[in-house]
């Protein structure tokens, strides 16, 4: 299953299930969780290598890690909040969310997204907030001190890389 279309979850998933394990079958073999194993299934982009090794090795599968070039022309298209509700619906389990909460109270959307979401949900908001509302967020005390790292280093790389389009 080496679809390049497909998500790594999904590639994950589709050989666990060719193999007719469970999340725990998996995950035993791994040396890992059976919740690790879900999120990975079902989105979670916040990858350890050093997981995605024991998992790969233990279904029998090489890892390969490679960049994609992005299609810069659709990377900043904004997002309307009717959209970006119906994106970030999972997440807000315990409220509904509703548009006013988006510019009432930016700061708790966006802490629970960037604690929470998977890579199109992070996406959605950061383009619709912009980087400086993430990098304040990021800034937040329910935002553990590894994702704010993960954050300062992925926004101070796209201020380097806009920076040398500049020059």
């Amino acid at each position: 299953m080496s679809d390049k279309s497909s998500t790594i979850g999904q590639q994950i998933r589709g050989l666990r299930q060719a193999r007719g394990w469970t999340l725990a079958d998996l995950a035993r073999r791994a040396r890992t969780s059976a919740p690790t194993i879900h999120r990975y299934e079902n989105g979670w982009d916040r990858f350890e290598l050093e997981t995605l090794r024991k998992i790969s090795s233990a279904l029998g599968a090489r890892l390969g890690i490679g960049l994609v070039s992005g299609a810069r022309g659709n990377a900043r298209k904004r997002v309307s909040p009717g959209s970006l509700i119906r994106i970030l619906a999972p997440l807000f389990w315990d409220r509904d969310l509703r548009a006013a909460d988006l510019s009432r109270h930016p700061g708790w959307v966006l802490e629970r997204v960037l604690t929470s979401g998977n890579r199109v949900q992070v996406l959605a908001t950061r383009r619709f907030f912009g980087d400086d509302a993430v990098r304040e967020a990021a800034r937040r005390r329910g935002v553990d001190e590894r994702t704010r790292a993960y954050w300062r280093l992925i926004l101070e790389a796209g201020n380097r890389a806009s920076q040398g389009r500049r020059h």
